[in-house]
């Protein structure tokens, strides 16, 4: 155990040098998790001037933090070791109870990782609780302790976020330097992104008419990847807004929807041509509709296939109790994170892939 957090904690701080911008850490999120540490005391100092130092030892503890810019966080951090702390010559006998208590603020390289991992930056202070347990009854050794921390994270699972790194920190009261490596696990709550811009990208989920707006030819590409401006309304379009051949010339992207992130709750109304479509399939038109559903690249690839096929089926039961449309006649399919239409580094460009595209394909 003790090696493993060794080589986990200081492999990821020899990857971050080469970062690239591929991490998938939320930018806001709270948080409270667990942690396995290793301690080096660099001197015996720890203990006393003239007292031989101490064995590593592994500590065990949780943290609470909040992250509140996609920059910074701020972090708590408890560890304890009982009577496993010793002296370095086995004749010696000295076993100490150590607790340690850390305030962190932490700054986040934002949008940069390898891996998916991001790397941060901290400073700390805290206090260092030893005590003999061969002495119960002698004094308690109080250390004030400041530090510089490393490390990398990674987000899974949505909710959860992987902290691998390592802390140094002094002592400067008895004036002695000790280092750590640290795995952790912490449950995140609270997710969001990008604050500043929260405003905008919201007005672009609520408000989705503002956001089709942007494909001016109304083609089902938005203008910002269109190489093709001006195409007929109704044309088969490729990914990059060009008519392809179709022998049919009946597949149509009548519309798209939007949603806020996380959710699959549909907000907004559906357009002209979604609705003029569904009164015709009413009227007799012999027609299908297939549902396909989008996600941006927050988070873990597999929840975002799910989130995608929840939201397929979301708009699917708004066609149905809203216009009337036969359910048998709507397919619904999910492409999670695969297929996005904006840039995934940008709040806008986010708010256009958290999406639903509606598709009436009229049949002879």
């Amino acid at each position: 155990m003790n090696a493993t957090l060794k080589v986990i904690a200081a492999s990821s701080l020899l990857l971050a040098p080469f970062a690239t911008a591929n991490e998938n850490v939320p930018d806001r999120y709270g948080y409270i998790g667990g942690h396995a540490s290793f301690y080096t005391f660099y001197d015996n100092r720890v203990i006393g001037k003239t007292v031989n130092g101490l064995e590593d030892v592994a500590f065990y503890g949780g943290q609470i933090g909040w992250r509140f810019h996609p920059n910074w966080s701020v972090q708590g951090w408890y560890e304890t070791v009982e009577g496993d702390a010793e002296s370095k010559y086995v004749d010696s006998g000295l076993r100490l109870d150590m607790t340690n208590y850390f305030a962190s603020g932490r700054y986040h390289l934002n949008n940069h990782g390898l891996l998916g991992f991001e790397p941060y930056v901290g400073l700390n202070v805290g206090e260092q609780i030893i005590e003999s347990i061969n002495s119960p009854n002698s004094d308690k050794n109080d250390e004030l302790m400041a530090g510089l921390e490393l490390g990398l994270q990674l987000a899974f699972f949505k909710h959860l976020v992987l902290d691998l790194g390592t802390r140094h920190a002094y002592s400067l009261d008895r004036e002695f330097w000790e280092g750590q490596v640290y795995a952790g696990i912490n449950l995140a709550f609270g997710i969001s992104n990008d604050d500043e811009s929260q405003s905008s990208d919201e007005d672009a989920v609520t408000n989705p008419e503002d956001v089709i707006v942007l494909d001016a030819d109304n083609d089902g590409v938005n203008d910002d990847v269109d190489q093709c401006a001006g195409t007929a309304s109704g044309a088969v379009v490729d990914e990059t807004g060009c008519e392809v051949d179709d022998a049919s010339g009946q597949v149509q992207q009548a519309g798209s929807l939007y949603f806020p992130f996380d959710s699959d709750r549909v907000q907004g109304e559906f357009d002209e041509q979604v609705r003029t479509a569904a009164e015709r399939m009413k009227a007799g038109e012999k027609a299908s509709i297939r549902v396909e559903g989008h996600t941006d690249d927050t988070g873990d690839e597999s929840y975002n296939q799910s989130l995608s096929e929840r939201r397929a089926e979301s708009v699917r039961d708004k066609l149905v109790t809203d216009l009337g449309v036969d359910g048998e006649s709507i397919s619904t399919q999910g492409f999670g994170e695969s297929r996005p239409v904006g840039d995934n580094n940008t709040p806008e460009g986010r708010a256009r892939n958290r999406r639903a595209d509606v598709i009436v394909e009229p049949q002879e």
